[in-house]
Protein backbone atom coordinates (compact mmCIF):
# COMPACT_ATOMS: atom_id res chain seq x y z
CA UNK A 1 0.00 0.00 0.00
CA UNK A 2 1.53 3.25 -0.99
CA UNK A 3 0.36 5.28 1.63
CA UNK A 4 1.10 3.40 4.37
CA UNK A 5 2.40 5.33 7.36
CA UNK A 6 1.19 8.52 6.02
CA UNK A 7 -1.19 10.88 7.20
CA UNK A 8 -4.22 12.33 5.60
CA UNK A 9 -6.30 15.12 6.68
CA UNK A 10 -9.87 15.51 4.63
CA UNK A 11 -11.78 18.34 5.14
CA UNK A 12 -15.49 17.96 4.78
CA UNK A 13 -15.16 14.03 5.03
CA UNK A 14 -18.27 13.37 7.10
CA UNK A 15 -20.61 12.45 3.38
CA UNK A 16 -20.15 12.61 0.17
CA UNK A 17 -17.30 12.97 -2.22
CA UNK A 18 -15.12 13.81 1.18
CA UNK A 19 -15.93 10.06 2.98
CA UNK A 20 -15.45 8.58 -0.91
CA UNK A 21 -12.09 10.37 -0.93
CA UNK A 22 -11.15 9.28 2.78
CA UNK A 23 -12.50 5.62 1.79
CA UNK A 24 -9.67 5.57 -1.31
CA UNK A 25 -6.82 6.84 0.83
CA UNK A 26 -7.38 3.85 3.55
CA UNK A 27 -7.34 1.50 0.50
CA UNK A 28 -3.97 2.96 0.14
CA UNK A 29 -3.12 2.29 3.90
CA UNK A 30 -3.40 5.89 4.83
CA UNK A 31 -4.30 7.06 8.58
CA UNK A 32 -7.26 9.37 8.18
CA UNK A 33 -7.87 12.61 9.95
CA UNK A 34 -11.80 13.29 9.20
CA UNK A 35 -12.54 16.73 9.33
CA UNK A 36 -15.60 18.55 9.50
CA UNK A 37 -18.70 20.12 11.30
CA UNK A 38 -19.24 18.27 14.42
CA UNK A 39 -22.53 15.73 14.36
CA UNK A 40 -23.71 12.26 13.72
CA UNK A 41 -22.85 12.22 10.07
CA UNK A 42 -19.29 12.88 10.79
CA UNK A 43 -19.19 10.13 14.25
CA UNK A 44 -20.73 7.77 11.93
CA UNK A 45 -18.21 7.97 9.05
CA UNK A 46 -14.83 7.60 11.84
CA UNK A 47 -16.86 4.58 12.75
CA UNK A 48 -17.05 3.51 9.32
CA UNK A 49 -13.41 2.42 9.62
CA UNK A 50 -13.90 0.33 12.38
CA UNK A 51 -11.70 0.61 15.75
CA UNK A 52 -8.29 0.03 13.93
CA UNK A 53 -7.51 3.61 15.23
CA UNK A 54 -6.31 4.48 11.65
CA UNK A 55 -8.77 7.12 11.08
CA UNK A 56 -10.85 9.41 13.68
CA UNK A 57 -13.14 12.34 13.45
CA UNK A 58 -11.95 16.52 13.96
CA UNK A 59 -14.67 18.68 14.58
CA UNK A 60 -14.46 21.84 13.18
CA UNK A 61 -15.96 24.27 11.46
CA UNK A 62 -13.42 25.16 8.59
CA UNK A 63 -14.27 28.62 8.27
CA UNK A 64 -13.28 29.06 11.73
CA UNK A 65 -9.77 30.18 12.17
CA UNK A 66 -10.06 28.60 16.26
CA UNK A 67 -11.36 26.06 15.10
CA UNK A 68 -9.23 24.77 12.12
CA UNK A 69 -6.30 25.36 14.10
CA UNK A 70 -7.33 23.25 17.19
CA UNK A 71 -7.84 20.03 14.90
CA UNK A 72 -4.52 20.47 13.32
CA UNK A 73 -2.80 20.66 16.26
CA UNK A 74 -4.90 17.90 17.19
CA UNK A 75 -4.10 15.66 14.70
CA UNK A 76 -0.59 16.35 15.25
CA UNK A 77 -0.29 16.16 18.70
CA UNK A 78 -2.29 12.36 18.11
CA UNK A 79 -0.04 11.08 15.42
CA UNK A 80 2.37 13.30 15.05
CA UNK A 81 2.75 14.09 11.46
CA UNK A 82 0.69 15.39 8.65
CA UNK A 83 1.30 14.19 5.16
CA UNK A 84 -2.17 14.91 2.37
CA UNK A 85 -4.08 17.30 2.97
CA UNK A 86 -7.67 17.73 0.83
CA UNK A 87 -9.35 20.64 0.77
CA UNK A 88 -12.87 19.63 0.09
CA UNK A 89 -14.94 21.19 2.51
CA UNK A 90 -17.55 23.08 -0.12
CA UNK A 91 -21.00 23.57 -1.28
CA UNK A 92 -22.99 25.05 -4.46
CA UNK A 93 -25.19 27.53 -4.34
CA UNK A 94 -26.91 29.87 -7.31
CA UNK A 95 -29.15 32.32 -8.74
CA UNK A 96 -28.93 35.18 -11.21
CA UNK A 97 -26.41 38.01 -9.88
CA UNK A 98 -29.34 40.76 -9.15
CA UNK A 99 -30.47 38.22 -7.35
CA UNK A 100 -27.99 36.57 -4.93
CA UNK A 101 -28.29 37.89 -1.36
CA UNK A 102 -25.20 39.00 0.54
CA UNK A 103 -25.73 36.18 2.86
CA UNK A 104 -25.08 33.55 0.18
CA UNK A 105 -21.83 35.49 -1.00
CA UNK A 106 -20.53 34.82 2.40
CA UNK A 107 -21.60 31.85 3.24
CA UNK A 108 -19.92 30.38 -0.17
CA UNK A 109 -17.11 32.61 0.07
CA UNK A 110 -16.60 31.18 3.87
CA UNK A 111 -16.76 27.88 2.89
CA UNK A 112 -15.29 27.67 -0.21
CA UNK A 113 -12.44 29.67 0.05
CA UNK A 114 -11.79 31.06 3.04
CA UNK A 115 -12.31 27.85 4.27
CA UNK A 116 -9.70 26.11 2.40
CA UNK A 117 -7.40 29.13 2.77
CA UNK A 118 -7.49 28.92 6.61
CA UNK A 119 -6.96 24.75 6.65
CA UNK A 120 -3.92 25.42 4.37
CA UNK A 121 -2.41 27.99 6.46
CA UNK A 122 -2.48 25.73 9.67
CA UNK A 123 -1.48 22.75 8.01
CA UNK A 124 1.35 24.27 5.99
CA UNK A 125 4.15 24.49 8.51
CA UNK A 126 3.76 20.72 9.32
CA UNK A 127 4.12 19.43 5.40
CA UNK A 128 7.16 22.17 5.03
CA UNK A 129 9.21 20.48 8.15
CA UNK A 130 8.47 16.87 6.77
CA UNK A 131 9.98 18.17 3.63
CA UNK A 132 7.18 16.57 1.89
CA UNK A 133 3.34 16.16 1.17
CA UNK A 134 0.55 16.61 -1.38
CA UNK A 135 -2.20 19.18 -1.12
CA UNK A 136 -5.16 18.44 -3.31
CA UNK A 137 -7.94 21.21 -3.71
CA UNK A 138 -11.26 20.10 -5.00
CA UNK A 139 -12.87 23.19 -7.49
CA UNK A 140 -14.96 22.74 -10.44
CA UNK A 141 -15.24 23.42 -13.30
CA UNK A 142 -17.18 26.56 -12.39
CA UNK A 143 -13.48 27.76 -11.10
CA UNK A 144 -12.60 27.46 -14.80
CA UNK A 145 -15.68 28.43 -16.68
CA UNK A 146 -18.13 31.34 -15.99
CA UNK A 147 -21.98 29.73 -15.80
CA UNK A 148 -25.05 31.97 -15.54
CA UNK A 149 -26.83 31.89 -12.34
CA UNK A 150 -23.69 30.98 -10.56
CA UNK A 151 -21.68 33.82 -10.22
CA UNK A 152 -21.20 33.46 -6.12
CA UNK A 153 -19.62 30.28 -6.07
CA UNK A 154 -17.44 30.76 -9.57
CA UNK A 155 -16.15 33.83 -7.64
CA UNK A 156 -15.25 31.00 -4.48
CA UNK A 157 -13.98 28.91 -6.90
CA UNK A 158 -12.11 31.15 -9.38
CA UNK A 159 -10.35 32.46 -5.54
CA UNK A 160 -9.58 28.65 -4.53
CA UNK A 161 -7.89 28.40 -8.14
CA UNK A 162 -5.42 31.66 -7.33
CA UNK A 163 -5.11 30.69 -3.80
CA UNK A 164 -3.64 27.05 -5.10
CA UNK A 165 -1.54 28.17 -7.50
CA UNK A 166 0.18 30.76 -5.78
CA UNK A 167 0.65 28.23 -3.33
CA UNK A 168 2.12 25.67 -5.69
CA UNK A 169 5.14 27.81 -6.26
CA UNK A 170 5.53 28.41 -2.81
CA UNK A 171 5.40 25.22 -1.36
CA UNK A 172 7.63 23.62 -4.55
CA UNK A 173 10.86 24.41 -2.99
CA UNK A 174 9.99 22.58 0.33
CA UNK A 175 8.68 19.47 -1.72
CA UNK A 176 4.85 20.10 -1.33
CA UNK A 177 3.49 19.77 -4.38
CA UNK A 178 -0.03 21.23 -4.89
CA UNK A 179 -2.91 19.84 -7.22
CA UNK A 180 -6.70 21.08 -7.65
CA UNK A 181 -9.12 18.47 -9.12
CA UNK A 182 -12.31 19.94 -10.98
CA UNK A 183 -15.45 17.77 -10.93
CA UNK A 184 -18.34 18.70 -13.18
CA UNK A 185 -21.52 17.12 -13.12
CA UNK A 186 -20.97 14.56 -9.96
CA UNK A 187 -23.66 12.74 -8.55
CA UNK A 188 -23.35 14.11 -5.26
CA UNK A 189 -27.02 12.96 -3.36
CA UNK A 190 -25.53 9.51 -4.22
CA UNK A 191 -29.11 8.74 -6.49
CA UNK A 192 -29.33 5.39 -8.16
CA UNK A 193 -28.45 5.79 -11.84
CA UNK A 194 -28.92 3.23 -13.79
CA UNK A 195 -25.95 1.55 -15.97
CA UNK A 196 -25.36 2.07 -19.84
CA UNK A 197 -28.44 4.70 -19.10
CA UNK A 198 -27.80 8.23 -20.50
CA UNK A 199 -28.05 9.77 -17.26
CA UNK A 200 -25.31 7.63 -16.46
CA UNK A 201 -23.06 9.57 -19.16
CA UNK A 202 -23.94 12.23 -17.72
CA UNK A 203 -22.89 12.02 -14.14
CA UNK A 204 -19.56 10.98 -12.41
CA UNK A 205 -19.87 9.44 -8.91
CA UNK A 206 -17.94 10.60 -5.99
CA UNK A 207 -16.04 7.26 -6.16
CA UNK A 208 -14.78 8.24 -9.52
CA UNK A 209 -13.57 11.61 -8.56
CA UNK A 210 -12.11 10.07 -5.12
CA UNK A 211 -10.64 7.38 -7.31
CA UNK A 212 -8.58 10.58 -9.07
CA UNK A 213 -7.60 12.26 -5.71
CA UNK A 214 -5.69 8.69 -4.68
CA UNK A 215 -4.18 8.18 -8.02
CA UNK A 216 -2.35 11.98 -7.30
CA UNK A 217 -1.68 11.38 -3.44
CA UNK A 218 0.27 8.46 -4.77
CA UNK A 219 1.81 9.62 -7.17
CA UNK A 220 5.78 9.59 -7.17
CA UNK A 221 7.42 11.87 -4.32
CA UNK A 222 9.28 13.23 -7.66
CA UNK A 223 6.06 13.72 -9.79
CA UNK A 224 3.35 16.51 -9.45
CA UNK A 225 0.24 16.57 -10.95
CA UNK A 226 -1.37 20.12 -11.55
CA UNK A 227 -4.92 21.09 -12.77
CA UNK A 228 -6.88 18.35 -13.87
CA UNK A 229 -10.82 18.57 -15.25
CA UNK A 230 -12.82 16.17 -14.72
CA UNK A 231 -16.68 15.10 -16.32
CA UNK A 232 -18.36 12.73 -17.95
CA UNK A 233 -18.96 11.91 -21.09
CA UNK A 234 -21.73 13.41 -22.12
CA UNK A 235 -21.76 17.04 -20.12
CA UNK A 236 -18.35 19.12 -19.74
CA UNK A 237 -17.11 22.05 -22.20
CA UNK A 238 -18.56 21.14 -25.74
CA UNK A 239 -17.58 22.54 -29.24
CA UNK A 240 -20.23 24.57 -30.79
Amino acid sequence: MKLEGRVAVITGASHGLGLAIAHELAAEGATLALVARAGEALDRAAAAFGASGRAAAFPADVSSAAQVDAAMHAIVERWGRIDILVLNAGTWQGSPIAETEEAMWDRLIDLNLKGAFLALKAATPWLIARRQGTVVGISSLGGWVGQPGSAAYAASKWGLRGLLESAALELKPHRVRVSIVSPHNMNSAGRAIEPGSEERDQNLEPSEVASLVAWICTAPDHVSVGNVTIWPLSAGIRGR
